[in-house]
């Protein structure tokens, strides 16, 4: 009867036809029209693949979503947060729950207050890494606020945030 295997997001089970489990073929060399699938299971599938694929909001939208106040006392960048657990430009290791942040603009060791526009709260962050950098840099992101820094001050994903 061959080995029973699930669809990939559990859609039903399926079989290897005899001739691929004898020959001890990868599972890739088994071609769809050679699978017995349930009745119904294969219209679901294609029915699943023939929909357009989910345009995610990503760093290529983010100034169709986020969009400066004009409400700062200083001045206001784009910043995005992050978490990542390696060691930081100036040696120390990263603390994601820390009052941090990584800027190309600023020297290391800087203190900056950053305040969220829509909340009003703020946050001294000391700068002890570079960044950001690739598809965020290019789209205008000039501070990366550590995942503890973003959260004290309301910022969920990239915003606009006043740093004096």
């Amino acid at each position: 009867m061959g080995r029973m295997r699930r669809v990939c997001h559990g859609l039903a089970p399926f079989r290897r036809p005899k001739a691929a489990i004898a020959n001890n073929t990868g599972f890739d060399s088994v071609k769809l029209t050679a699978l017995a699938l349930p009745a119904g299971a294969l219209a679901a599938a294609l029915a699943f693949a023939a929909l357009p694929a989910a345009r995610a909001a990503g760093w290529e939208s983010v100034h169709k979503y986020v969009h400066p106040t004009g409400a700062c006392p200083g001045q206001e960048v784009l910043a995005s947060t992050y978490s990542s657990g390696k060691r930081t430009a100036t040696g120390e290791a990263f603390d994601a729950n820390g009052n941090t942040a990584a800027a190309r603009t600023w020297a290391l060791g800087t203190t900056l207050t950053v305040m969220n526009p829509k909340t009003g709260r703020s946050v001294a962050v000391r700068i002890n890494d570079t960044g950001p950098w690739g598809t965020a840099y290019a789209q205008g992101a000039r501070l990366d606020l550590a995942r503890g820094a973003a959260a004290r001050i309301g910022m969920h994903g990239a915003q606009y945030v006043c740093v004096m």
